[in-house]
């Protein structure tokens, strides 16, 4: 990272790079691990998959939720601390807006460059505290909420040979 007299810069470029990463190979990995389990050299769709589908946005019984949700946290845990990082960053992008209104109700008012300092390490406390600054959490409910999104949008009504072509599009979408 780019540091000057002890602040940390993140440059509109090193954030895209960091976004693109995210997205191509950190989701990319969530997104094929939540759909397809390998059997032999067989790629199987999985059961979650197709249970969330088949409820898409709207509310789902408590044992798909809990499975959901394990499969996201032990996907999270499993990662290295560089992903996890690329993670945050992906976050920090997504609620960008949410969290600069809430820093803007909670503060006095100042001039535009303390507001960007401030507001810029309130971002850098989320990155480098995301147990405290509940930044983790943000990322498990984001992460659940694209496999619910990327879910509702497959037809898997009926699963034939077809439907692992169409699911590999369908991520390769979300991946670019």
């Amino acid at each position: 990272m780019i540091t000057v007299d002890d602040r940390l810069l993140v440059t509109n470029e090193m954030n895209a790079i960091v976004i693109d990463y995210t997205q191509k190979m950190v989701l990319k990995k969530l997104l094929m691990g939540f759909s397809f389990e390998s059997i032999g050299k067989a790629q199987v769709v999985t059961e979650l998959i197709q249970s969330v589908n088949y409820y898409g946005t709207d509310t789902k019984p408590s044992d798909i939720e809990l499975e959901l949700s394990a499969y996201v946290w032990n996907f999270f845990a499993d990662l290295k601390k560089e992903e996890r990082t690329a993670l945050y960053y992906w976050v920090l992008n997504q609620k960008y807006l949410l969290y600069l209104e809430a820093f803007e109700c909670k503060i006095v008012p100042f001039s535009e460059n303390e507001f960007d300092l401030k507001f810029g390490r309130e971002l850098a406390y989320k990155i480098y505290e995301p147990n405290h600054s509940e930044l983790t959490q943000d990322t498990i409910h984001e992460l659940k909420n694209l496999l619910i999104n990327f879910s509702s949008e497959l037809d898997l009504s009926v699963i034939d040979e077809y439907t692992s072509e169409q699911i590999l599009e369908e991520i390769d979408d979300y991946c670019l």
